[in-house]
């Protein structure tokens, strides 16, 4: 990746991404996006075996919060991973199973599993989202702390979302020597108090995106993606800021919307690995939390149109496969005019 920093643009699997605000309508998806996205989405092919596209776990779900996991699994599902292992405590087994034959759903974080056991699962993915409905129960905060040495022993990438935040931020050395990817999700909130956690007693601004965006990123690991998620969703690697808008989302904040994300980001996130060691391109996490950012987006925008102010999440999971579609396979074409994305059948 090259980076300029006088211009706001950024090479990317050798497509120019213009990132000011005058380079793109406010809410259209920039068609330079979706190039520099789509070498990260793997050839589907009769050759390929089960499990070949991602296998994702999930670990979260709480006696509480059983709709979190579920949401995060059945996207990374939706998004082309072909299996989804949850892990999650007794009580949210019985209803994250029920919610979803697709999911393998394995009460983990409240059981003494045995390690040889244990380490049969973990070997088994290739990336592990970690917080979606996890709660903040503080046994469950240590087994997780507690997970992170193995998960960096089987070396797949990490996504943080939600309550994962909450154990880095009581654990604030958690990620210093993890050797794969580790991409973190927080919202504008959860961004300041990751800021107040690993910058005490130091004077910023908090909108300061250019400068504490990197920095945080240094202080939490050594391959550490930020996803900031808000009305612009701004996303950091390293001295790399990408901060402009690619569509807009809706006004409409019901719950479960960032589970989505990270489901998404979970699946694009193992792409990502396979990208790297195949062509060697430098830049291929970038892609994967721009990618997911952006259907993620393109959901919610479509799932309002239709529900408006009644929309739910389970609107958006519908909008999921034709958007991916739309956006990525090329078995529709997109349009673009001054005011829309127009998605029509070849």
């Amino acid at each position: 990746m090259k980076r300029c920093a006088t211009l706001c643009s950024y090479y990317i699997f050798g497509c120019r991404l213009l990132h000011s605000a005058s380079a793109m309508a406010s809410n259209v998806v920039n068609s330079e996006v979706i190039k520099q996205c789509k070498p990260l989405i793997p050839e589907l092919s009769y050759t390929k075996h089960k499990g070949q596209s991602g296998r994702v776990g999930v670990f979260g779900g709480s006696k509480v919060f059983t709709g979190a996991p579920y949401f995060t699994g059945i996207s990374a599902l939706r998004t082309g991973a072909d299996l989804i292992f949850v892990f999650c405590v007794q009580a949210a087994a019985e209803p994250i199973k029920s919610y979803s034959p697709e999911l393998m759903v394995v009460p983990y974080l409240d059981v003494d599993m045995p390690a040889e056991e244990e380490d049969v699962w973990l070997k088994k993915l290739h990336c592990a989202v970690i917080g979606p409905g996890l709660g903040r129960d503080q046994s469950i905060i240590n087994k997780i702390k507690s997970l992170i040495p193995t998960l960096k022993n089987v070396n797949i990438p990490l996504v943080l979302d939600a309550d994962g935040l909450f154990v880095l931020i009581q654990n604030p050395t958690l990620l210093n020597d993890y050797s794969n990817d580790v991409y973190i999700t927080p919202n504008i909130n959860e961004f300041r108090i990751l800021c107040e956690t690993f910058f005490k007693g130091e004077e910023y601004s908090i909108t300061d995106y250019d400068t504490l965006g990197p920095k945080l990123s240094s202080a939490i690991g050594p391959r550490v993606t930020i996803l900031i998620k808000g009305e612009r969703d701004i996303i950091v690697r390293g001295k790399t800021v990408l901060n402009y808008e690619t569509t807009k989302g809706s006004p409409r904040r019901c719950g479960g919307q960032g589970d989505i994300l990270s489901g998404c980001l979970g699946t694009f996130a193992f792409w990502a690995t396979q990208v790297e060691q195949k062509d060697g391109k430098d830049a291929p996490q970038l892609c994967a939390a721009l990618a997911a950012s952006t259907i993620t987006r393109v959901c919610n925008r479509y799932a309002f149109e239709d529900k408006g102010r009644g929309m739910i999440t389970t609107d958006m999971l519908e909008k999921l496969p034709m958007v991916f579609d739309s956006l990525f396979d090329d078995k529709w074409k997109y349009l673009i005019d001054q005011n829309k994305l127009l998605l029509n059948k070849k």
